[in-house]
């Protein structure tokens, strides 16, 4: 049993019988959400990464949506129809710029495979399950820890303007109900009452979907607390600016993560360095099949008081979220499948600037936002890859969250915990495999 310091550290620990040192590779929400759920199990961790601290990349300014019941991915039966518009618009929520890459041509292959009602419904049951499961394990977090990350309870609406792709969200919310987890349709005017910025836009709505037990949260907050978190007990150990560049593998199983500072000895590794993984886990005959899914957002400091909004609020058409962090409003979305173009796209950004002034007006005469842009790792189903590895026996896989990194991280992270430790996740990780249908 681990000794602490309470004073320091309000993690509890489980008796284990083995204790391993296990290796997480990536220090953003996902891999410092591991980190932290096998620390609670018991056992030491190193936490590597190549960036100078944590949560610098995708965790860093994210839409800040905690969206357990929201979860259905890209891979929609509606996408097909829209793909001469998608590679031919510069302008729309989604755009699509092909590549000589072939990583791009595969997962697109895979992207276009997926797109119809049978598999969309599948992967969507199998994220709500997982979705939900995150739910209770951050709301356990957020029980026994004191620190903060602005979280609150907001409750999300999802407001569309089409009739037609509102009943169909409609069908899906049934999804989650019968998981019991409430979601509701709502007319125009409850939209206008639940958040009354929108009356502005009340005209135009058919209507939108609450769920209630949705939450908000600064997500690189969150990485900095789960770092003083780990930093802080004698069994954690977070080291940065080292690059992984493979493994140390004998007979199927990984002895040592390498790193350009030398070798890290390990009993397992958990690979959670979202897109970095694809190259790395080549290099021991895995496969994984991601591909960046471009985003940008715009942070707001000290936000008037009007441009924060008092629920999560999701714009369907647009494909804009607006979320209230403290005192400032995080404004996000857009998504570009352009490759590994990390540069800030001015009609781009300007485009959520627009909306974001359009709905919320006082923000005009507030100091230029953050602007920011970062790269979702992305599956072409939208389901994360979850479990063991197929070759290597004591390597893990905990990637591919997409645009749900924050809100899966602490569901994956308990499922990856519990795996490794022989026990049965919550959660089936046949669902999350690599070469799931």
């Amino acid at each position: 049993m681990s000794q602490f310091f309470p004073a320091l550290l309000s993690i509890s620990f489980s008796s284990l019988s083995i204790v391993m040192h296990i290796g997480v590779i990536g220090a953003g929400i996902v891999g410092l959400a591991s980190a932290y759920q096998l620390l609670r199990a018991g056992h030491e961790v190193t936490v590597i990464d190549a960036s100078r601290d944590g949560g610098l990349g995708t965790s860093f300014a994210n839409g800040g949506q905690l969206s357990y019941g929201y979860v259905s991915p890209l891979a929609a039966p509606g996408v097909l129809s829209q793909l001469p518009s998608l590679l031919l618009s510069s302008t729309g929520p989604l755009r699509i710029k092909p590549s000589l890459d072939p990583d791009f041509w595969r997962w697109s292959l895979e992207f276009v495979k997926h797109c119809n009602a049978r598999a969309n419904a599948s992967s969507t049951l199998r994220l709500l399950s997982l979705g939900l499961h995150s739910r209770e394990v951050m709301l356990e977090f957020l029980a026994q820890e004191s620190g903060t990350f602005d979280y609150r309870l907001s409750g999300k609406l999802v407001v569309y303007r089409d009739a037609g792709k509102l009943a169909a969200a409609e069908r899906s919310l049934e999804m989650a109900n019968g998981l019991g987890y409430t979601q509701r349709r709502v007319d125009a005017a409850t939209c206008v009452s639940l958040e009354p910025a929108l009356s502005k836009i009340a005209g135009e709505l058919a209507g939108g979907i609450h769920t209630p037990g949705e939450g908000t949260g600064d997500c690189q907050m969150l990485c900095r607390e789960l770092m003083r978190l780990i930093g802080a007990h004698e069994r954690g150990t977070l080291l940065f600016e080292r690059e992984v560049t493979g493994f140390d593998v004998r007979g199927n199983t990984v002895q040592a993560i390498r790193t350009r500072a030398g070798d890290i000895p390990v009993d397992a590794c958990v690979v959670a360095n979202g897109l970095a993984a694809v190259p790395l886990l080549r290099g021991v005959g895995e496969s994984v099949s991601m591909y960046p899914l471009k985003g940008y957002s715009l942070t707001y400091r000290g936000a008037p008081v009007d441009a924060r909004p008092q629920v999560s609020v999701t714009d369907a058409d647009n494909k804009v979220v607006y979320a209230s962090l403290g005192e400032h409003l995080r404004v996000a979305g857009i998504a570009d499948l352009v490759g590994y173009d990390y540069r800030i796209v001015k009609h781009r950004i300007d485009a959520l600037r627009t909306l974001s002034t359009g709905l919320f007006p006082s923000l005009r005469g507030t100091p230029e936002p953050l602007e920011w842009t970062g790269m979702r790792p992305s599956t072409p189903h939208g389901r994360p890859v979850l479990g063991r590895a197929d070759k290597v026996g004591n390597l893990w896989l905990n990637v591919g969250h997409g645009a749900l990194g924050f809100t899966l991280s602490m569901g994956a992270a308990r499922a990856i915990a519990d795996a490794i430790d022989g026990k049965r996740p919550a959660v089936d990780l046949a669902g999350f495999a690599r070469l799931a249908a």
